[in-house]
């Protein structure tokens, strides 16, 4: 599918841009007659907000031309501004070009004064005040809802709340920032590690449970999804990775004696580089997306449907590592105090699920 706009949504886009040119500083008239009085000129284009192709100015390379050609990304600008705005587009960015398109589109709904307009339009910004601080794209697609939407909103939203839990997590991989170390004895190390390890097992059952939630948010196919409950499941997995983050830190940042440092070592970054694999996510669903308007070959009585499974898995002989750094402690513990206690080790075991969670994609 090539990533021009159809002409029908650039009708759409200028009526509801009034035929006006969206920046704010312009919004000059762009059609009027012509000398030729069966004729009228249009001085107005549907322009990109993120560039049809390689090299156009905001181009964003993980969009598919599905999404390219959507009126989501289509703002209506007269041919002067239309060339100012891909010149400079370190002045004109994306989220600036949204704001226009939305605040425009908002005050000619206004100048219509028709009393249905406006109730619609009092309902919107109370609608709005739900998703304030989301980036513009979000709201876009909430109001546009073009095919596919419930997908990009559930894309864009993981990639905005989720971006800096995972630079937060790369740069605790990376050494780049340090916490207070919490000093764990001898003694006492073996009660924190089954606390650190029932704690990553308690992690892992709210991303399943969101990942089911998400999926049902996203509605049957031939029905519209829950924009309010896909929002609410994606902050809702913000905080459980955030978690995982805060659990990985703790680990981190703990300070045991030299001889059982490979003990915690084991630990680190054993939940965090599985929670990570929530970053491929949002690629995914661009992918999903992209199939629409293709031969996909789905039908609402027989959609087709796509599973991408998320694994969280240990390394190999993970298990078999602890259990001998374990006995290494009890040795220790008996030796220095005894078998009674020692015997706090006796019968201690860790048991490992290897969890799936399944993102369904549903093609009618």
């Amino acid at each position: 599918m090539p990533p021009d706009f159809s002409r029908k949504i650039v009708d759409t886009v200028a009526k509801r841009a009034g035929y006006k040119c969206s920046n704010p500083e312009c919004c000059c008239p762009t059609v009027g007659p012509t000398s030729d009085t069966q004729t009228a000129i249009i001085i107005g284009e549907a322009a990109h907000i993120y560039g049809a192709r390689p090299g156009a100015a905001r181009f964003l390379e993980r969009m598919s031309d599905f999404t390219r050609s959507e009126i989501t990304n289509a703002i209506w600008l007269c041919r002067n501004c239309h060339k100012i705005v891909d010149r400079d587009e370190n002045s004109y960015s994306a989220d600036l070009l949204f704001e226009w398109r939305e605040q425009h589109e908002h005050d000619i709904a206004s100048e219509l004064g028709k009393s249905n307009t406006l109730l619609r339009l009092k309902l919107e910004e109370q609608m709005g005040e739900g998703f304030r601080g989301l980036p513009p794209l979000v709201r876009r697609i909430i109001l546009d809802k073009p095919d596919g939407w419930e997908w990009q909103l559930t894309a864009e939203m993981m990639r905005f709340l989720n971006g800096p839990v995972f630079r937060r997590y790369r740069d605790l991989r990376e050494g780049l920032y340090t916490r207070p170390a919490e000093t764990i004895s001898d003694e006492d190390l073996l009660s924190w590690f089954q606390v650190q390890t029932n704690e990553m097992a308690n992690l892992i059952g709210p991303l399943t449970n969101l990942l089911n939630r998400l999926n049902a948010a996203w509605g049957v196919p031939g029905q519209s999804g829950d924009a309010n409950e896909i929002i609410h499941i994606c902050k809702l997995l913000k905080e459980a990775l955030e978690r995982v983050v805060e659990q990985e830190e703790r680990i981190e940042f703990a300070h045991v004696d030299e001889k059982f440092e490979r003990l915690v070592t084991l630990l680190q970054d054993a939940l965090g580089s599985q929670a990570q694999k929530f970053e491929e996510i949002p690629l995914k669903l661009d992918q999903a997306i992209a199939l629409i308007g293709e031969d996909h070959e789905g039908t609402i009585e027989q959609p087709k449907i796509i599973h991408h499974s998320v694994e969280f898995s240990l390394p190999d002989n993970w298990n078999r590592d602890v259990e001998r750094e374990l006995k290494r402690l009890e040795r220790h513990l008996t030796r220095n105090a005894g078998r009674q206690a020692g015997s706090g080790c006796t019968g201690f075991t860790i048991i490992i699920v290897i969890v799936l969670l399944l993102l369904i994609f549903s093609f009618s």
